[in-house]
């Protein structure tokens, strides 16, 4: 499995049209802080965050949408609690008058931040559970070409396959900013371990696959994540929080 070099960010951050930034955030390392990030989310984001039924589901909430705040307030050179935000009818939100694209997910410990310029970009991390039945969830919601690349794998390789392939379809939906409207059937991901990460076709219009990259993410041994950004030719830089 690939390992990715996970940098420090520069002190000043200048996003170019060709770049495509994600950002790896450990979220238990800033649980001390959350009082402090909680005072730079919008009433809305607080209020989601006061329906978590655990207290370290609210904290991780806090600290991954409070810290989206502070990366993008430091490509805009703005304050982090003056940024506002629109939401889409399928739930994907924007910033309000700025070119910047951004998405955000966030499991278990982990949350990863794509931010790119002017650009379609979705993102996401998955943590691997064990024992999952991912042959009946792949029947239920991969392409007819998922699950046969899955099913040809050797059964020890499946359940990470299976991940492999839940992130990059989610990149991708998310990137779309299309919600389940957009059926998970419509167009088929790469899976096996060790190939590189394609968007293989898409349907009804399949000269939209060419449109796109995919790529994995090493998030940590146990979890899986990838990146899905309109564009070729970009330059993807991996910073750690």
């Amino acid at each position: 499995m690939q390992k990715d070099n996970w940098t420090p960010p520069p002190d000043t951050l200048n996003l170019e049209g060709h770049h495509v930034d994600v950002w790896r955030l450990s979220l238990n390392l800033l649980v001390d802080s959350v009082k402090l990030i909680e005072s730079t989310l919008s009433a809305d984001e607080s209020a989601r965050a006061a329906r978590f039924h655990f207290e370290v589901d609210k904290n991780r909430f806090i600290v991954a949408h409070g810290v989206l705040r502070k990366i993008l307030g430091r490509y805009l050179h703005r304050d982090p609690a003056e940024l506002t935000f629109s939401i889409n009818q399928y739930g994907k939100p924007a910033l309000v008058n700025s070119a910047l694209e951004f998405n955000l997910s966030h499991s278990g410990d982990f949350a990863l931040i794509a931010v790119t310029q002017g650009r379609k970009i979705g993102v996401d991390v998955e943590r691997i559970r064990q024992g999952i039945s991912s042959h009946v969830i792949a029947q239920q919601y991969f392409s007819k070409a998922e699950v046969a690349e899955l099913q040809s794998l050797p059964i020890e390789q499946r359940e990470v396959a299976f991940f492999t392939c839940w992130t990059r379809k989610e990149a991708y939906i998310k990137a779309q900013g299309l919600g389940l409207s957009l059926p998970l059937e419509s167009f088929d991901v790469s899976l096996t371990l060790g190939h590189p990460a394609i968007l293989r076709a898409t349907r009804p219009d399949e000269k939209e696959a060419v449109h796109w990259l995919l790529r994995s993410l090493d998030v940590d041994l146990n979890y899986a994540g990838a990146v899905a950004v309109e564009g070729n030719a970009l330059d993807f830089r991996l910073f750690s929080y």
